[in-house]
Formats: structure tokens, sequence, C-alpha cells
């Protein structure tokens, strides 16, 4: 396979990493020859005549090129706002794809870079997967300030990958990990941050949840008191976090950071329906398959529930039924269901709920997030929790 590399992703941090990955690999190979980086503004036809003009006094040579994005096709992609629209080639990138179909000298090494939304696609795209590697590192769009993060297995593994880079020995738990990424895997930057943080807080080389959730996602005034509070069917907290928003004190979303005044209470709205659209499915699931009544608060209350009776018996019968139904609104396509433990919680909340009053909270939706827009915002966003927790 002849040395020719091209590197995309959406993220300029995840792309640093590969880039320097795939230049000491190049590097290697050619007897450890410092790579040449070459001006952003470089044309294919210069760079044409670099690879094809071999220098008296470097026979050997790695070149790179680090923003090739208007040379390339990119797909449309879809994010928080919407689908993104496609480009096309900006730059004709013939004179580079003419000489990689016809071979780079002996001694020659080539990589390209490009930060963009989707896998690309075009000519050169193409010629470089027939000779040598098309990188794609595949991240995915920063998610709503209610939601969590969706992630595919590979993503997960690139994620960690990240971590480890950054925290040596020390050890994450699996819960951990999964908060971490469920919460900052849109942000791998941030997320080396963060890993960096908690491995130096850590005791005895290892990181658990408690940890995470105390250094990195502060839970007062959160989005997490909402959520919690919309599983245990309690009102206070939620208007709570919304009065004190109205004050102007400072509220954080899912990922830790704190919010506009503004947009908490769309914030709070957006996890409201994301939390009922979850309870009304978990409810309708159990119902259809013969075990609602394993969600009775006088069953799952008890102290024992969790590791007794969900851990190892429900929980896992219903993660088969959640995989065959998806994609849902627990299951996004494309990603893994939530874990046991967010799974447990989850089932135990749809059983303060008879399935009417879900229904009658999601069928109201439209007209409270109309008043959203208004001037009395606060006070119909209350009403509504008022009315639908008691």
């Amino acid at each position: 396979m002849a040395y020719v590399y091209l590197l995309a992703s959406p993220d300029d941090y995840l792309l640093e990493t590969r880039v320097r990955e795939a230049l000491a690999s190049a590097s290697s190979e050619l007897g450890g020859v410092e790579p040449e980086i070459l001006r952003e503004e470089t044309t294919p036809e210069e760079l044409a005549v670099e690879l094809c003009s071999p220098s008296l006094f470097a026979p050997q040579r790695v070149l790179f090129a680090p923003d090739i994005r208007s040379w390339l096709d990119i797909p449309a992609r879809r994010g928080r706002g919407g689908r993104d629209k496609a480009s096309k080639v900006e730059v004709d990138a013939d004179p580079v794809v003419r000489v990689i179909n016809e071979g780079l000298s002996e001694g020659t090494a080539l990589v390209m870079a490009a930060v963009c939304g989707e896998k690309p696609k075009g000519p050169l795209a193409k010629a470089v997967e027939e000779v040598g590697t098309l990188r794609w590192i595949s991240l995915p769009p920063q998610p709503k300030p209610w939601e969590d993060v969706s992630l595919s297995g590979e993503q997960c593994e690139v994620l960690r990958e990240v971590l480890a880079r950054e925290v040596g020995e020390v050890r994450f738990t699996p819960e951990a990990e999964r908060l971490l990424f469920d919460r900052l895997g849109f942000a791998p930057r941030l997320l080396a941050q963060e890993g960096r943080k908690l491995a130096a807080a850590s005791a005895a080389g290892r990181v658990d949840e408690d940890l995470v959730r105390a250094l990195c996602f502060p839970k007062e005034r959160s989005l997490d008191v909402v959520w919690d509070a919309l599983l245990e069917r309690k009102a206070a907290p939620v208007l709570d976090i919304i009065t004190a928003a109205a004050a102007g004190l400072p509220v954080r979303d899912r990922h830790g950071k704190i919010m506009t005044s503004d947009g908490v209470p769309i914030a709070v709205f957006g996890q409201g329906s994301l939390v009922f659209q979850r309870l009304l499915y978990l409810r309708l699931m159990a119902t259809e398959n013969g075990f609602v009544d394993e969600m009775a608060p006088e069953r799952t209350d008890d102290r024992y529930w969790y590791p007794s009776q969900f851990k190892n018996g429900i929980g896992p019968k219903l993660v088969e039924l959640l995989e065959a139904d998806a994609p849902s609104p627990l299951i996004r396509s494309g990603s893994k269901p939530p874990s046991l433990f967010m799974l447990g919680g989850l089932f135990r909340g749809a059983g303060r709920y008879r399935t009417s009053e879900l229904e009658r909270a999601l069928a109201e939706l439209g007209t409270v997030e109309t008043a959203l827009r208004g001037d009395l915002a606060v006070e119909a966003l209350s009403v509504w929790f008022t009315s639908i927790l008691g």
C-alpha cells in the first residue's frame, strides 16, 4: 500500500491526534525523516509538482497538506439545528488525483487532512481509498442541552483512546466512563481536559461515577435535578430551577455548562418532553408484554428492588425488547440502549404515572411550547409541570 493518507473528522482535536499518528508512522517507515508541512494555501497543482519533484538533498519526504476541505465533496450532516448543507468540490484536485493514480515516487509519503461534518467523497477521496488510507473519525453532533450524546460502538472506542492518552494508568469504572461519554462525547477536547482533572483527583488510581458527578457535573441547580424530580414525580425541585433562572441564578445543562436565563425554560421544557416520552414508551411496552404490574411503586420502592428484581431479571429482558424495537424514544438509530442502572430509574419512574397522565402531558406540548415564546413563559411552564406532577 502506498504512503497516501487522507484523514477527516468533524472535530479538530481528534483530527490533530490522528494526523500526528499518521505523520509519525510515515516518518518511521521512511527512516525518521522530518515531515514537511505545506502552506494551507497550497494548490493541487503546487502539491502535484512537489510530489513529482524528488529533492537531491532529501530523497525521502513526508508531505503534509493540513487543510484540503475545499478539494472534497462533503455530504450533508444532521446536527442540532437540522441538516447541514452538502458542499461540493470548490478546488479541482485533478492534478493530485493523477499523481496518486500513477503512483508516488519511491521514498515519498503524502498525508492530507480536512475538518468536515461527514465522510468526504469525490475523485480525490476515491483515489486515496483505492491506493492508500482514507480514515474517517466520526463524532456525533452536539446534543440539545437536555439530551445525552448518542454514540456508536466505534465512537466509544475513539473516546476511550482519548481518555487513555490523558490519564495514564488511572482506571475509570464503566459507570464513570459511560457518564462522561454520555455528557461529553461530542467534545473530545473537553473530555480530555476533564479526564486529566479526574485523574489528578482520583484515589488509588480509580475514578468512579460519584467523582465524575462531583467534579464535572455538579447537581445543584442543574437539569440533572429536573431529570431526577420527574422520575420521582416531585414538582418542587423543578419549580425551584425555573424560578432560580428567572431570578438570574446560574443553572447548568446536562453537560455542565451554565445556561442563559432565557434558555432555561426551553431546556427544562425539553427535558420534560424527553422524559415523558420515554416513560410513556416504557409503560406501553410493559403493558404490551405483560409486566406493567412490576412498575408499581409498592414494588420498586423496596430498597432491594434493583439488585434483586431488576438488574438480573426484568432489566436484561427489557433490554432485549428495546433492542428489537429500535429505533425508539429510548434507543436512537445506531446507538446503544441505556445502561441497566439508568433503565432501572426510568422503569421505576414510569410506575409513578398513569398512562393517561403521560399522554396528556405530551398532548399539551404544543400549547406549552407556544407559550414559551410569550411573556408568560415561566408561568406557563410552572402550571404545566404542576398539573402533571401534582
